[in-house]
Protein backbone atom coordinates (compact mmCIF):
# COMPACT_ATOMS: atom_id res chain seq x y z
CA UNK A 1 0.00 0.00 0.00
CA UNK A 2 1.13 3.39 -0.35
CA UNK A 3 -0.29 7.09 0.60
CA UNK A 4 -0.27 10.25 0.02
CA UNK A 5 0.40 12.34 3.03
CA UNK A 6 -1.65 14.68 3.30
CA UNK A 7 -3.13 13.69 6.59
CA UNK A 8 -3.36 10.36 7.82
CA UNK A 9 -6.54 8.79 8.97
CA UNK A 10 -7.32 7.83 11.97
CA UNK A 11 -7.82 3.91 10.32
CA UNK A 12 -5.59 3.53 7.12
CA UNK A 13 -8.80 3.44 4.79
CA UNK A 14 -7.71 0.29 3.10
CA UNK A 15 -7.27 -1.88 5.87
CA UNK A 16 -10.40 -4.21 6.12
CA UNK A 17 -12.63 -4.17 9.17
CA UNK A 18 -11.14 -7.76 10.74
CA UNK A 19 -7.45 -6.65 10.11
CA UNK A 20 -7.64 -3.53 12.20
CA UNK A 21 -6.80 -3.93 16.01
CA UNK A 22 -9.33 -7.47 16.77
CA UNK A 23 -9.45 -7.73 20.52
CA UNK A 24 -8.38 -11.10 22.10
CA UNK A 25 -11.67 -13.03 23.34
CA UNK A 26 -12.31 -14.21 27.00
CA UNK A 27 -12.81 -17.53 25.42
CA UNK A 28 -9.28 -17.04 23.48
CA UNK A 29 -7.77 -16.09 26.56
CA UNK A 30 -9.00 -19.26 28.50
CA UNK A 31 -7.88 -21.56 26.24
CA UNK A 32 -4.37 -20.10 26.33
CA UNK A 33 -4.60 -20.20 30.14
CA UNK A 34 -5.86 -23.63 30.58
CA UNK A 35 -2.81 -24.30 27.92
CA UNK A 36 -0.43 -23.08 30.40
CA UNK A 37 -1.40 -24.69 33.31
CA UNK A 38 -0.48 -28.22 32.14
CA UNK A 39 2.51 -27.32 30.21
CA UNK A 40 3.47 -25.94 34.10
CA UNK A 41 2.21 -29.29 35.33
CA UNK A 42 5.67 -30.36 33.29
CA UNK A 43 7.93 -28.03 35.06
CA UNK A 44 8.09 -25.53 31.83
CA UNK A 45 8.35 -22.10 31.56
CA UNK A 46 6.17 -20.64 28.74
CA UNK A 47 6.46 -17.95 26.31
CA UNK A 48 3.52 -16.15 24.23
CA UNK A 49 3.70 -16.30 20.88
CA UNK A 50 5.36 -13.22 18.71
CA UNK A 51 2.81 -10.32 17.36
CA UNK A 52 4.49 -7.72 15.80
CA UNK A 53 5.16 -4.20 16.79
CA UNK A 54 4.02 -0.34 16.39
CA UNK A 55 6.54 0.40 14.02
CA UNK A 56 6.28 -3.06 11.91
CA UNK A 57 2.33 -2.70 12.81
CA UNK A 58 2.77 1.12 11.05
CA UNK A 59 4.86 -0.58 7.79
CA UNK A 60 2.38 -3.45 7.30
CA UNK A 61 -0.38 -0.70 6.41
CA UNK A 62 1.61 2.32 5.42
CA UNK A 63 4.93 0.97 3.68
CA UNK A 64 8.60 1.73 4.52
CA UNK A 65 9.32 4.34 3.52
CA UNK A 66 5.86 6.67 4.13
CA UNK A 67 6.43 5.24 7.62
CA UNK A 68 9.81 6.87 8.10
CA UNK A 69 8.79 9.89 6.51
CA UNK A 70 5.77 10.41 8.41
CA UNK A 71 7.51 11.95 11.62
CA UNK A 72 8.52 14.84 9.30
CA UNK A 73 5.36 15.08 6.77
CA UNK A 74 2.44 14.54 8.88
CA UNK A 75 3.93 14.25 12.87
CA UNK A 76 0.09 14.26 14.22
CA UNK A 77 -0.93 11.61 11.98
CA UNK A 78 1.46 9.58 12.51
CA UNK A 79 1.05 10.02 16.23
CA UNK A 80 -2.49 9.29 16.24
CA UNK A 81 -2.17 6.22 14.03
CA UNK A 82 0.57 4.95 16.40
CA UNK A 83 -1.17 5.47 19.54
CA UNK A 84 -4.33 3.62 18.48
CA UNK A 85 -1.52 0.51 17.10
CA UNK A 86 -0.45 0.78 21.01
CA UNK A 87 -3.72 0.21 22.15
CA UNK A 88 -4.01 -3.26 20.06
CA UNK A 89 -1.02 -4.30 20.82
CA UNK A 90 -0.97 -3.87 24.65
CA UNK A 91 -4.28 -5.57 24.85
CA UNK A 92 -2.54 -8.75 22.71
CA UNK A 93 0.39 -8.97 24.94
CA UNK A 94 -1.78 -7.94 28.42
CA UNK A 95 -4.13 -11.13 27.27
CA UNK A 96 -0.77 -13.29 27.58
CA UNK A 97 0.38 -12.02 30.42
CA UNK A 98 -2.80 -12.31 32.25
CA UNK A 99 -3.40 -15.92 30.60
CA UNK A 100 -0.21 -16.94 33.00
CA UNK A 101 2.41 -16.77 30.95
CA UNK A 102 6.28 -16.74 32.15
CA UNK A 103 7.48 -14.34 29.43
CA UNK A 104 5.45 -12.13 27.13
CA UNK A 105 6.71 -11.52 23.66
CA UNK A 106 6.65 -8.01 22.09
CA UNK A 107 9.41 -6.08 20.32
CA UNK A 108 9.58 -4.53 17.29
CA UNK A 109 12.57 -4.29 13.84
CA UNK A 110 14.51 -1.75 14.25
CA UNK A 111 17.77 -3.06 12.90
CA UNK A 112 19.46 -3.44 10.11
CA UNK A 113 22.56 -5.54 8.90
CA UNK A 114 24.77 -2.55 9.38
CA UNK A 115 22.76 0.12 11.35
CA UNK A 116 19.67 1.04 12.72
CA UNK A 117 16.77 1.22 10.57
CA UNK A 118 15.79 5.41 12.25
CA UNK A 119 18.10 7.23 13.95
CA UNK A 120 18.46 6.88 17.77
CA UNK A 121 16.19 10.43 18.61
CA UNK A 122 13.30 9.29 16.26
CA UNK A 123 13.38 6.07 18.08
CA UNK A 124 13.29 8.11 21.14
CA UNK A 125 10.55 10.91 20.29
CA UNK A 126 8.15 8.36 18.76
CA UNK A 127 8.50 4.92 19.62
CA UNK A 128 10.16 4.55 22.95
CA UNK A 129 7.29 5.89 25.01
CA UNK A 130 5.30 3.51 23.65
CA UNK A 131 7.14 0.78 23.90
CA UNK A 132 7.23 1.79 27.72
CA UNK A 133 3.35 2.15 27.47
CA UNK A 134 3.05 -1.62 26.53
CA UNK A 135 5.45 -2.84 29.25
CA UNK A 136 3.51 -1.15 32.30
CA UNK A 137 -0.06 -2.49 30.70
CA UNK A 138 2.11 -6.02 30.68
CA UNK A 139 3.28 -5.53 34.35
CA UNK A 140 -0.33 -4.11 34.96
CA UNK A 141 -1.70 -7.11 34.24
CA UNK A 142 0.98 -9.63 35.45
CA UNK A 143 3.66 -7.91 38.25
CA UNK A 144 5.98 -10.53 37.71
CA UNK A 145 5.94 -11.57 34.30
CA UNK A 146 9.23 -11.62 32.14
CA UNK A 147 9.02 -9.21 29.26
CA UNK A 148 11.13 -10.26 25.75
CA UNK A 149 11.99 -7.91 23.37
CA UNK A 150 12.31 -8.75 19.33
CA UNK A 151 14.59 -7.13 16.95
CA UNK A 152 16.85 -8.07 14.44
CA UNK A 153 19.89 -6.92 13.30
CA UNK A 154 21.90 -4.18 14.86
CA UNK A 155 20.26 -2.54 17.80
CA UNK A 156 23.51 -1.82 20.23
CA UNK A 157 22.88 2.13 19.98
CA UNK A 158 19.14 1.15 21.71
CA UNK A 159 20.04 -2.06 24.25
CA UNK A 160 20.24 0.67 27.11
CA UNK A 161 16.73 2.36 26.07
CA UNK A 162 15.22 -0.93 25.97
CA UNK A 163 16.70 -1.87 30.14
CA UNK A 164 15.69 1.35 30.97
CA UNK A 165 12.36 0.70 29.72
CA UNK A 166 11.96 -2.45 31.65
CA UNK A 167 12.88 -4.98 29.04
CA UNK A 168 13.97 -7.86 30.37
CA UNK A 169 15.34 -10.42 27.60
CA UNK A 170 16.59 -9.17 24.17
CA UNK A 171 15.76 -11.61 21.25
CA UNK A 172 17.25 -11.97 18.27
CA UNK A 173 20.79 -10.96 19.16
CA UNK A 174 22.63 -11.55 15.79
CA UNK A 175 26.27 -12.03 15.99
CA UNK A 176 26.43 -11.34 12.89
CA UNK A 177 25.46 -7.42 13.03
CA UNK A 178 26.77 -7.09 16.62
CA UNK A 179 29.61 -7.75 19.05
CA UNK A 180 28.19 -9.95 21.25
CA UNK A 181 31.32 -9.90 24.12
CA UNK A 182 30.73 -6.35 23.91
CA UNK A 183 27.01 -6.68 24.31
CA UNK A 184 27.93 -9.00 27.38
CA UNK A 185 30.74 -6.82 28.89
CA UNK A 186 28.36 -3.86 28.72
CA UNK A 187 24.98 -4.65 29.62
CA UNK A 188 25.02 -8.45 30.87
CA UNK A 189 24.22 -7.85 34.50
CA UNK A 190 21.05 -5.52 33.32
CA UNK A 191 19.38 -7.90 30.52
CA UNK A 192 19.34 -11.52 29.46
CA UNK A 193 20.17 -12.59 25.72
CA UNK A 194 17.96 -14.67 23.77
CA UNK A 195 20.31 -16.07 20.38
CA UNK A 196 23.47 -15.38 19.31
CA UNK A 197 24.41 -18.06 17.49
CA UNK A 198 24.75 -17.30 14.08
CA UNK A 199 22.47 -18.32 11.64
CA UNK A 200 24.07 -16.55 8.96
CA UNK A 201 27.51 -17.76 9.92
CA UNK A 202 27.94 -20.54 12.58
CA UNK A 203 24.81 -22.77 10.84
CA UNK A 204 24.18 -21.80 7.47
CA UNK A 205 28.01 -21.99 5.85
CA UNK A 206 30.45 -24.19 7.82
CA UNK A 207 30.96 -27.54 9.00
CA UNK A 208 28.85 -29.75 11.59
CA UNK A 209 32.41 -29.91 13.60
CA UNK A 210 32.48 -26.04 13.06
CA UNK A 211 28.64 -25.71 14.47
CA UNK A 212 29.68 -27.51 17.52
CA UNK A 213 33.16 -24.96 18.05
CA UNK A 214 30.95 -21.75 17.35
CA UNK A 215 27.99 -22.84 19.67
CA UNK A 216 30.56 -23.38 22.40
CA UNK A 217 32.13 -20.66 21.86
CA UNK A 218 29.18 -18.45 21.61
CA UNK A 219 28.03 -20.30 25.19
CA UNK A 220 31.95 -19.41 26.81
CA UNK A 221 30.70 -15.62 25.29
CA UNK A 222 27.28 -15.13 26.84
CA UNK A 223 26.83 -17.84 29.58
CA UNK A 224 29.10 -16.53 32.34
CA UNK A 225 27.22 -15.19 35.10
CA UNK A 226 23.57 -16.52 33.61
CA UNK A 227 21.16 -14.61 31.86
CA UNK A 228 21.39 -16.17 28.88
CA UNK A 229 19.17 -18.30 26.58
CA UNK A 230 20.84 -20.08 23.85
CA UNK A 231 19.33 -19.81 20.52
CA UNK A 232 19.79 -19.34 16.88
CA UNK A 233 19.97 -15.65 16.83
CA UNK A 234 17.12 -15.69 14.20
CA UNK A 235 14.96 -18.38 12.63
CA UNK A 236 16.44 -20.90 10.32
CA UNK A 237 16.13 -20.55 6.53
CA UNK A 238 16.53 -22.71 3.54
CA UNK A 239 20.37 -22.03 3.60
CA UNK A 240 20.78 -23.93 6.78
CA UNK A 241 21.14 -27.46 6.05
CA UNK A 242 19.47 -30.12 8.53
CA UNK A 243 22.98 -31.46 9.92
CA UNK A 244 23.57 -28.38 11.15
CA UNK A 245 20.46 -28.10 13.04
CA UNK A 246 21.49 -31.67 14.04
CA UNK A 247 25.12 -30.43 15.36
CA UNK A 248 23.58 -26.88 16.77
CA UNK A 249 21.48 -29.25 19.33
CA UNK A 250 24.23 -31.51 20.08
CA UNK A 251 26.04 -29.04 21.03
CA UNK A 252 23.88 -27.34 23.38
CA UNK A 253 23.45 -30.66 25.14
CA UNK A 254 27.10 -31.13 25.59
CA UNK A 255 28.55 -27.61 26.29
CA UNK A 256 25.23 -25.64 27.87
CA UNK A 257 25.50 -27.12 31.32
CA UNK A 258 26.87 -25.03 34.40
CA UNK A 259 29.81 -24.41 34.88
CA UNK A 260 30.18 -23.76 31.29
CA UNK A 261 33.95 -25.61 29.91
Amino acid sequence: MRYVYVALPARPHDVPDDEWTPQPTAEAVAAVADAIRELHKRGLAVCGGYACGVFEQAKHWLGDAETLLAPYEDPVGLAALLDRIVEWKASIYGAYAEAGCDIVWMGDDLGTQRSLVMSPADYRRWYRPRHRQIVEHIRSRQPGVRIAFHCCGHVTPLVGDLIEIGIDILEAVQAETMDIAGLKREFGRDICFWGGVGAQSVLARTTPEQVADGVRETLRTMAPGGGYIAAPCHTLTEEVPWEAVVAYHEAVRQYGAYPIA
